[in-house]
């Protein structure tokens, strides 16, 4: 080898003004191609002995080949110098004039079909297709080179490198392969026609490539953190807690069936939590819940409830949550940074799906339903995870055809699944009939258990909110009372505050410190014994564990219904002689929030069973006759779920780029407060500073989002009047003149007004 050929430049020292400014992280030594060639092979090496279970002969073999030839471009010429300036004097060469073609085209042109094939007997043609494209595309360039480009740069300046590096002469580069490449990403996106079983296997090839490569370019080994498929040590935790406890049906179903893909549907307060993790049985799990709230709740109550510290939580204001676990030294060390690992916070969001069970949304799960270069990571690691999907009936239409299609992919690569649910409309099942999935899962239904307790009553007021009652109850109870819009909520909120002063206020439109305040709250509120009144919406509809005595709500459709029913009487204690839900048909969100077919639908259906003892199979069949396929085939919902599925099936690869890649189409702008932005005009000043760290400025832009909120734009009907269109500084944060109002110590207030301004001007 007459040339030393590198991965990647050195890290550069710091001037002497910069180090005035930070400290100097340690200089690191170039990294050769060869040396790092050979850690991400004995990366996946690792990875495949203690997952390699999960995996075909064939599909380990895909995996480190891609791994050891994917950065065989690397060693061309303009490259090597670019991240070695000192060869441009050497070899006389302009690298700025020059154009240069992507390492990875260059890697998946260097070698053969037959070299290919060499590797091993079972390797076919397909095969040959998935791996040259995920080598192809292990980066997201675009491809817009030809064959005679592509051979006139290889003469010039690969040809005689790459046969140096690999100690055996290069006469060509193998072009032809380019016909074999599943898609290009060149702008085009007419019709994608690729076998399935091809593209889930480009999907594992690419997703594991880049999952080792991210890992040996942040200087790790392991792919994956505190695997726990041999000490259990999560399961064994759930375990202890239920000793002494016979299991519930739903728990012991869930037990026995591991290995399968499963839908199972429990009432609220029946254990479906304990019967996911008792599923997982120690295997790598991803936890998806509709709401960050709930996400929230359950990270809190696996991590301080079992006491199990391997669990992360993937949302987008995760990254403050784990700040606030670990104030001051996230970047020190490993072990003071678990579950997340890199000296650089920068990584950190990626690394945490590398833990043994994510909490995440699945908004970040399900990307790769859009084929955006960048997801497969997430394909690949549901193929050796179990997935569990918590309250499917809470999303949107659009949301639901995503997490169908993706279980479908999901099925396809071998991975398992469990829907866990309190109802689960007939729609859906029809939908997974129609798309194979009925036919590789297990069905059980446990509303009909005879254990189940008798827990609500249902009255209808076809008016708005009793407001004197409410305040009455909640002077000896602890009373529920959830509004369809945030306007709503602080309007009875406001008017209750009259009539009693043990009153709270839930939404959306708080920072996301006081939100974050206001969730503990309510959580420690429940438990105790004491009396009031909460005011919230439907962001405690799902997986927040709270129990109320008397809940009154706006009328929603069904499933929404159904869910909040289960934060009253949630744990049974009594059987309701007078009704303790009331539900208001004061049309408030027909037609806006919810479709108005569905929610007439939920209404009719619902006065069978008012100041009636409404029982847990009631709820099932209510569920059932207003969800009836037949009945909703003409609705916007079931057209929506219909309309996005087949879309799905012909989105070109590269069509979305990952940050179009979104499940829910949620248009929003991040504001802060005038009074909370005066209170921290100078950390905006700081995070301006060119000289900053890079690990200090994500501390303080962590901060600065925990000073913020999302508003929907939608809500707003445009860009709001009083929020400024400007962006403070270089962070995507706006100001906003809207009133704020919020007591830290009395955790009281209603949050941002909108349409209400305050007196200040913006400067």
């Amino acid at each position: 080898m007459g040339m030393k050929y590198y991965a990647k430049s050195k890290k550069k020292g710091l001037s002497d003004k910069e180090r005035g400014k930070q400290i100097k992280e340690p200089e690191e030594e170039q990294k050769t191609l060869n040396s790092h060639q050979e850690d991400i092979v004995r990366c996946a090496e690792a990875f495949f002995e203690e997952y390699g279970r999960y995996f075909s002969e064939k599909e380990k073999r895909l995996v480190i080949e891609a791994c050891r030839i994917h950065d065989w471009g690397k060693a061309n010429l303009v490259f090597q110098v670019m991240i070695n300036p000192e060869l441009a004097g050497e070899r006389k060469l302009n690298v700025k004039s020059i154009s240069q073609i992507p390492h990875g085209h260059l890697s998946a042109v260097t070698l053969s079909q037959n070299e290919f094939f060499a590797m091993d007997d079972s390797f076919t043609k397909d095969d040959f297709g998935a791996f040259v494209t995920a080598v192809y595309h292990h980066h997201t360039r675009k491809d817009q080179e030809d064959s005679s480009e592509l051979r006139t740069y290889g003469k010039k300046y690969y040809l005689e490198e790459i046969s140096d590096y690999l100690g055996q002469t290069r006469t060509k580069l193998y072009c032809s392969n380019l016909n074999q490449l599943l898609f290009h990403n060149n702008g085009y996106s007419g019709k994608f026609l690729c076998d399935p079983a091809v593209w889930n296997e480009y999907l594992l090839v690419k997703g594991l490539l880049n999952k080792f490569d991210y890992t040996v370019s942040a200087g790790y080994e392991n792919a994956e953190l505190a695997c726990d498929i041999r000490e259990k040590r999560l399961k064994k935790e759930v375990e202890s807690f239920l000793e002494g406890k016979d299991l519930r049906p739903a728990q012991q179903f869930m037990k026995e069936h591991m290995d399968d893909s499963l839908v199972v549907i429990a009432p609220t307060g029946s254990g479906k939590t304990e019967a996911a993790l008792l599923w997982l049985d120690g295997e790598k799990g991803f936890y998806t819940l509709p709401l960050k709230v709930s996400s929230n709740a359950i990270y809190s109550r696996i991590k301080n409830g079992y006491g199990y510290e391997h669990a992360a939580i993937l949302h987008s204001d995760s990254m403050a949550m784990y700040l606030k676990e670990n104030p001051g030294s996230a970047w020190e060390k490993q072990e003071q940074a678990k579950p997340v690992r890199g000296q650089n916070l920068l990584e950190w969001y990626e690394a945490l799906i590398s833990a043994a069970l994510v909490l995440v949304l699945i908004d970040q799960l399900f990307t790769f339903v859009y084929r955006a270069l960048g997801t497969e990571i997430f394909a690949a690691t549901l193929k050796y995870s179990k997935l569990i999907i918590d309250e499917i009936q809470s999303y949107d239409p659009r949301s639901i055809a995503t997490i169908l299609y993706g279980l479908k992919t999901i099925q396809q690569m071998g991975g398992r699944y469990a829907i866990i649910t309190a109802t689960f409309p007939p729609v859906l099942k029809d939908f997974m009939e129609q798309y194979g999935l009925a036919d590789h899962c297990l069905f059980a239904d446990f509303t009909e258990d005879p254990d189940i307790l008798i827990r609500h009553k249902v009255s209808i007021q076809y008016s708005e909110m009793y407001l004197e009652e409410i305040a009455k109850q909640g002077k000896t109870k602890k009373v529920l009372v959830i509004c369809n819009t945030v306007s709503r909520a602080q309007e009875v909120y406001e008017k209750l505050r009259e009539r009693n002063d043990s009153v709270w206020l839930l939404h959306s439109r708080f920072i996301r410190r006081d939100r974050n305040l206001l969730e503990q709250k309510i959580m420690e509120f429940s438990e105790s014994d004491e009396a009031g009144i909460w005011v919230t919406t439907q962001i405690v509809e799902a997986s927040l564990d709270i129990d109320f005595d008397i809940l009154h709500t706006e009328m929603c459709t069904a499933d929404s219904l159904l869910q909040r029913m289960g934060r009253c009487n949630r744990k049974g204690r009594r059987i309701p002689e007078l009704s303790n839900i009331f539900v208001y048909d004061n049309k408030n969100g027909s037609g806006s929030i919810y479709e108005e077919n569905l929610y007439q639908r939920s209404l009719e259906k619902l006065k069978k069973y008012e100041d009636i003892l409404f029982l847990e199979k009631q709820k099932t069949k209510y569920m059932n006759e207003v969800y009836r396929t037949e009945a909703i085939r003409n609705t916007e919902y079931y057209r929506k779920i219909q309309d996005c599925m087949e879309k799905f099936s012909e989105i070109h690869p590269a069509e979305y780029t990952l940050s179009e890649a979104k499940v829910r189409d949620i248009k929003s702008i991040t504001v802060i407060p005038d009074t909370i932005y005066e209170e921290n005009q100078e950390l905006f000043e700081e995070v301006e500073d060119r000289y900053l760290s890079k690990e200090r400025k994500q501390e303080i832009r962590t901060k600065l989002q925990d000073l913020t909120m999302g508003i929907n734009l939608r809500t707003c009907f445009g860009h709001p009047d009083g929020i400024d269109k400007a962006a403070i500084g270089s962070t995507d944060i706006h100001r906003t003149q809207f009133v704020y109002e919020f007591d830290c110590e009395r955790l009281q207030g209603r949050g941002l007004l909108l349409g209400e301004k305050a007196d200040s001007i913006f400067l």
